[in-house]
């Protein structure tokens, strides 16, 4: 599998994210801590193994700081030619796997982890954490958590198990194994301690015990034998009779329960048919008013729909509002023309100089003056003088009366127009009327109210409707009506004469339910004084009862021994077979352990330089050793220096991919595992991982510059990331 390209919302630190992944070797560094390496890594394990249905609490723990959504990813990748898409919505607990060649998708999380498993080699988080995904604070641990150190050794050893028996056995030597440590715990249960539930050792022990005391009770029994003759012979005419007369009551019991049973399925069909009957009567009620406000709507004619009447009443509205700013402002152009009419008629004065005669009157005065001069110079003077004066009010006055003459052609012009507008607009109206097929604007008011009057009519209904049906249809509930219907007629049927005929009352049905009880009781009774005495009796066959009763007990002591001695017999079995199967199963796990230790040495060797290239495995479980040069010995990694333990556990954790996943070739997501290593070793790691790139695909996480080099591909974490 190689991993493409990964989308991550409200992840932890990283709000919208996404990368590019190549073949190869990939580079996802940061300059600081805290950029979102390790967020990445999470999302890319969250995004192939996590359920987003899940409600684990440390899921919560993935949400961006302050979101009140939870996180998303977007995971696209390649297995053998083939593209994939998977997208989880841990908000919504929805997830998909979309095979991008052949359009096929899988929107379940079981067949989702399913699939994943034959494409990865694993469903398991943990066993992919532990092998492929190696991080810095976790290196030198096949488990972080010690809790879970066990099991993880347990999946480790069966998964190599499985590679040893190439995966072809149905059930694995290790679950043997377990089932009889299981069976073996569970038949010595109770020998040690008590137990609520015992195991058949300590079970038989109890009934030997018991057997002998049985045993030692015979003589004490002897004195009853010939009373419990006696007595039997009572008991058994009374339990006949008292038997006779409970059979038939417990019949007539048996009957008025069946009848009380019926008739109570009967009632409750009644009551829901009578509903549903009442339902469908109201839904009628309801529907033929509903179409009584529908042929209402369509009667009104001219007006179609809500929209097309509120249009109408919007553009009557503006009319109206037009026409009376129109006529206020009418109003106050002819009260100005007026005005302006009276102002012109008072002037006279200013009339008759403005006219034509005021201007000859000037000009014949002022040539007067003129002409005069020659006469009389004083007196012509003077006159010169008033027939210039008279002159330039003459023409001043001319002036104003213009003016006043201009603006009240102005009004009269103004008013004119909005007299033809107030006949455009009443034809406008009109012809709107027209379309509402209505005359005035009065009868289209109250063909409007008369609509909007049905319109709620007919929304209530439908709402009342809605409400009643709550999401089925009338031929639904027609359907269950006819189907109640049938229910009862068959419990009607069920309902025979000869149960009708049993009828009791109430109080009679109590009775007869205490008499039955009460035979019952005395029966019981009876029974168990019949056993015993028919028990007590059979030990007396023959005058020496104790003599045969101690034989039977004996033989019965006997049986029980030997049962004990099978049951021990057949402990030591399991334990031994246990023991050989632990055995053949060490046997059989070397060649996986030879491998493993062959893989593990070819990977330290090149990590360490060659310093370090044999490994010793113990058979019974995962305990390593190290051949030391130096020391001469084998050694414990954990007692090696801190460089040489992380080398080795990494090289452990590639021979498990090696061996585990085999030819899946699942990513490997190292977070900085290489910080105690050394220049040199680390060079040659480096070199050697180059090289398994090309099987494997591997994405560095770290804040060096280090793997630079190596790198098909470098992801920077920075500024241009959205990071919360």
């Amino acid at each position: 599998m190689r991993l493409e390209k990964i989308e991550l919302k409200n992840f932890k630190r990283l709000v919208d994210f996404q990368a590019q992944f190549s073949p190869g070797i990939n580079v996802v560094k940061g300059p600081l801590n805290e950029m979102g390496k390790s967020t990445l890594l999470e999302g890319i394990i969250a995004a192939l193994f996590h359920n987003p249905k899940s409600t684990a609490r440390w899921l919560k723990d993935y949400v961006s700081w302050g979101s009140t959504r939870q996180c998303g990813t977007r995971l696209e990748f390649v297995n053998e030619d083939n593209k994939y898409l998977l997208e989880k919505d841990f908000d919504k607990g929805t997830a998909r796997l979309i095979n991008c060649g052949t359009g096929e998708e899988i929107d379940s999380f079981k067949e989702i982890s399913e699939e994943v498993a034959k494409l990865l080699g694993t469903n398991s988080d943990r066993l992919f954490s532990c092998t492929s995904c190696i991080r810095q604070t976790q290196v030198r641990a096949i488990s972080p958590d010690t809790k879970d150190k066990k099991q993880i050794e347990r999946e480790i050893s069966d998964r190599l198990e499985e590679v040893v028996t190439g995966g072809e056995e149905s059930v694995l030597a290790s679950q043997v194994i377990q089932k009889l440590d299981s069976k073996i715990s569970e038949m010595k249960k109770g020998l040690d301690r008590p137990a609520k539930i015992k195991g058949t050792l300590a079970s038989l022990k109890e009934q030997q015990d018991e057997c002998l005391r049985r045993y030692n009770d015979v003589t004490s029994e002897v004195s009853k034998v010939e009373a419990q003759k006696i007595e039997l012979v009572a008991v058994n005419k009374q339990f006949a009779e008292i038997k006779e007369e409970h059979e038939k009551l417990r019949a007539l019991l048996d009957k008025n329960r069946r009848r009380r049973e019926i008739e109570a399925s009967i009632r409750d069909l009644e009551e829901k048919y009578d509903e549903l009957d009442k339902l469908l009567g109201e839904t009628n009620k309801l529907m033929t008013k509903l179409e009584q406000a529908k042929k209402a709507l369509k009667s009104i004619e001219g007006f179609e729909n809500e929209t097309q009447v509120s249009e109408f009443r919007n553009r009557l509205d503006a009319i109206r509002n037009k026409r009376a700013d129109i006529e206020k402002d009418l109003t106050m152009r002819e009260k100005e023309v007026t005005e302006a009419k009276e102002k012109l008629d008072r002037g006279k004065s200013v009339k008759f100089l403005g006219s034509g005669r005021g201007i000859v009157t000037s000009i014949v005065i002022l040539t007067g003056g003129i002409t005069g001069a020659l006469v009389g110079y004083l007196y012509l003077v003077a006159l010169i003088i008033l027939g210039a004066l008279l002159l330039a009010l003459t023409m001043r006055a001319r002036t104003a009366l213009v003016r006043d003459k201009t603006n009240i052609s102005n009004l009269e012009g103004r008013i004119g127009q909005m007299i033809e507008a107030l006949s455009k607009l009443g034809q406008e109206e009109q012809e709107l009327l027209a379309k509402a097929k209505c005359s005035v604007v009065a009868e289209f008011d109250k063909k409007e109210r008369d609509f909007k009057s049905w319109l709620n009519e007919k929304k209530s209904l439908e709402d009342k409707l809605t409400g009643m049906l709550r999401g089925r249809t009338v031929e639904e509930l027609e359907n269950k009506r006819r189907e109640i219907a049938r229910n009862l007629a068959v419990k009607r049927a069920e309902l025979t004469e000869d149960l009708i005929g049993t009828r009791l009352s109430p109080e009679e049905f109590i009775e007869l339910e205490r008499k039955v009880q009460s035979l019952e009781t005395n029966l019981s009774s009876l029974e168990s004084r019949k056993k015993y005495g028919e028990a007590v009796i059979e030990l007396a066959k023959e005058k020496e009862i104790d003599a045969e009763k101690q034989t039977r007990l004996e033989e019965e002591l006997e049986n029980l021994r030997a049962a004990l001695k099978q049951e021990e017999r057949k402990i030591k079995i399991y334990e031994l077979t246990r023991e050989f199967i632990s055995r053949a199963r060490a046997e059989v796990f070397l060649p996986a352990n030879e491998a493993l230790e062959k893989e593990i040495q070819r990977y330290l060797a090149v990590f360490t330089g060659g310093k370090y290239k044999q490994v010793r495995i113990n058979k019974e479980g995962l305990e390593f050793w190290v051949y030391s040069d130096e020391k001469g010995d084998w050694a414990k990694p954990e007692e090696l220096s801190g460089g040489v333990i992380d080398e080795f556990y990494l090289a452990f954790r590639l021979a498990l991919v090696k061996l585990i996943f085999g030819d899946k070739k699942p990513p490997l997501l190292l977070d900085d595992p290489f910080v105690n290593f050394d220049r040199l070793r680390l060079s040659n790691t480096l070199s050697f991982l180059k090289t398994l790139a090309a099987d494997y695909q591997i994405i560095i996480f770290t804040l060096s510059d280090l793997y630079d080099k190596v790198a098909d591909n470098i992801i920077l974490l920075g500024e241009k990331e959205r990071l919360s």
